[in-house]
């Protein structure tokens, strides 16, 4: 068995660690100003009453740091078998506003979206999916553990996987009805665990799942460590289902946002895959998701 010398590999790994940080030069990147590509979000729920909303923008250059470009002289609607629900131009968003009676309801439905602009139509299909009761939101008093950023109150959201595999959940966490919307809380779940290749069919969402509904805290030195809740905060966790195209969508959206804490190790930035198509077969970003939604409420004790 070949020996390994400890003192000559610190000294290979120090050198390393020389040529990295030893490298100052400032490098100017000219990128080329790529095409303008038509995005469109469209995530809606079967929430009775609940104003629905889709925007649709026109992408930017990656050093542009100003607000999207909305597209505002579009035709959207909703297609629901022999029905077309029209969504009005609002303030930069394509809204319906049902009644306090309707929504996009039934498991297993079918909905199509179709946005036109200028004789180009976008159009994308979505099942409605379903998602499971929360049993419980579990508050539980910890002391400071590897994980965490101080001793304190935390939660787990307890619900479990319907059997059959494919059933995919956007778990979203509201902090005194605040979304925890940073890239560290996206808390996705394929069936009961991370993705498909696991074996969390009909099982209660594993730990890491559940432990996600805690919040992250803004300093970016802990910015791995969540946080406790304080004494009367509103803990509010909803289930969404997604379809698993949705999923694919999402989980690259994440990794993305994270990349930038990998460091040399980053992945090259990409574009996340799009379930929805043109007709003139040219590229469009973003999604189109119609979510059954679970939801309960604790206040923190």
């Amino acid at each position: 068995m070949k020996s390994i010398n400890i003192n000559s590999l610190f000294l290979a790994l120090f050198s390393i660690a020389i040529l990295f940080t030893s490298c100052e030069d400032k490098i100017d990147v000219t990128l080329d100003d790529a095409d303008t590509i038509i995005v469109i979000d469209a995530f809606l729920t079967d929430t009775p009453g609940e104003i629905q909303e889709i925007v649709v923008t026109k992408s930017q250059s990656y050093f542009d740091n100003g607000e999207p470009v909305l597209v505002d002289n579009a035709e959207v609607a909703i297609g629901i078998t022999d029905v077309l629900i029209p969504f009005d131009y609002e303030d930069g968003k394509y809204v319906w506003r049902p009644d306090a009676n309707s929504s996009l309801s039934g498991n297993g439905t079918s909905f199509t979206l179709y946005v036109t602009i200028e004789d180009v139509i976008y159009s994308s299909i979505a099942e409605l999916g379903r998602s499971p009761q929360i049993d419980e939101i579990r508050q539980e008093i910890r002391e400071n553990e590897i994980g965490s950023v101080d001793g304190g109150t935390y939660c787990e959201v307890i619900a479990r996987d319907f059997e059959g595999k494919g059933d995919t959940y956007w778990i979203k966490t509201f902090k005194n009805g605040t979304f925890l919307n940073r890239p560290e809380e996206i808390n996705l779940a394929f069936d009961g665990g991370f993705d498909g290749g696991a074996e969390s069919d009909g099982l209660i969402f594993i730990p890491p799942i559940r432990e996600l509904v805690n919040p992250f805290p803004d300093s970016t030195e802990v910015a791995d460590e969540i946080s406790p809740w304080n004494t009367g905060d509103l803990c509010k966790v909803e289930i969404h289902s997604i379809s698993n195209s949705t999923f694919a969508f999402m989980e690259l959206v994440r990794d993305q946002l994270l990349n930038g804490r990998n460091g040399i190790f980053a992945e090259p930035l990409a574009n996340s895959p799009s379930n929805i198509i043109a007709s003139d077969g040219s590229t469009v970003l973003g999604a189109f998701n119609v979510a059954q939604v679970t939801s309960l409420e604790v206040e923190i004790e």
